[in-house]
């Protein structure tokens, strides 16, 4: 039985404050789940689904994307980069790539690249607890065919991802530091401090190839600045404008970075000091 995944603070932020009813789980949402499990039953399917999300609840810290099923649905396949990725898998003819997936929580963008045709030794899953990458093997229902690595750690962590990392450079995988082709992370960026926002920029710059791209998205505002707490309650997340967070690209040693402001917010404001929030995309080229 795998151990609550509980930040040490304030458990009680009403930014992560869970619903105890489930929102409407609709088509769109099931559109993947159903594609990756080769359909069958959609009703039986979403009640699947609902029983995950319980158990995750009950078992899990459950970030604001958890609780409102985002978990679902791959972002990586809506990035604008994407088709890049794609087309330098297919014209790779069959010479080996690397892709990472960073804080890849349930996995659903690991599996949709895997659905695009990037192979299980091409994919190297990275999270801070095993805990969601096995509970999406549950959701997935391919607890017996998903054999994608899963490395714990985290890119915030200098002693993790570093030049003399012995675990990075001597893995079953073979050596990560300066190996990855795309590094994906997703929502990952806006729950960090200052600090380890710059600190996970460079490690992410530190495993990619000469030539790799770092591209996801986060959460961010107009001006930069202090939002919620940290996860862990010990510091302030900070939210990058696109003008600074394509500065600390380039200023940690990025060659180009494209960061664009995009439609929509990752979730409905609560109030109105949140009406600012913005989604960010960006792509940054080692």
């Amino acid at each position: 039985m795998s151990v609550p995944v509980k930040p040490i603070g304030n458990a009680n932020q009403p930014h992560y404050s869970v619903t105890d009813e489930p929102r409407q789980v609709d088509s769109e949402d099931m559109a993947f789940i159903v594609e990756y499990t080769s359909g069958g039953q959609v009703a039986a399917l979403r009640e699947h689904v609902l029983r995950v999300w319980q158990r995750a609840k009950q078992e899990l810290w459950v970030y604001k994307c958890i609780q409102q099923f985002m978990f679902l649905i791959p972002k990586v396949s809506r990035h604008p980069f994407y088709p890049k990725v794609l087309a330098a898998h297919q014209e790779s003819q069959g010479q080996h790539m690397l892709h990472l997936d960073v804080g890849a929580c349930l996995g659903q963008d690991t599996r949709r690249l895997m659905a695009d045709g990037w192979g299980q030794n091409q994919i190297v899953a990275l999270d801070l607890v095993a805990d969601y990458w096995k509970m999406g093997k549950v959701l997935f229902l391919d607890e017996d065919r998903m054999h994608v690595p899963l490395i714990v750690g985290s890119l915030t962590d200098e002693g993790f991802v570093s030049a003399d990392n012995c675990y990075l450079r001597n893995s079953q995988m073979g050596n990560l530091i300066g190996a990855a082709d795309f590094l994906w992370a997703a929502a990952v960026l806006h729950v960090l401090s200052k600090a380890d926002c710059e600190k996970f920029v460079t490690s992410a710059h530190l495993l990619l190839k000469p030539g790799g791209t770092f591209y996801g998205w986060t959460v961010g505002n107009r001006e930069a600045g202090d939002w919620h707490t940290t996860p862990d309650g010990k510091a302030k997340r900070y939210l990058h404008s696109g003008e600074s967070l394509r500065a600390l690209f380039m200023q940690l040693g990025f060659s180009k970075a494209t960061v664009e402001y995009t439609s929509g917010t990752m979730w409905t404001p609560d109030d109105s000091e949140e009406r600012n929030i913005e989604h960010l995309c960006f792509s940054a080229t080692k």
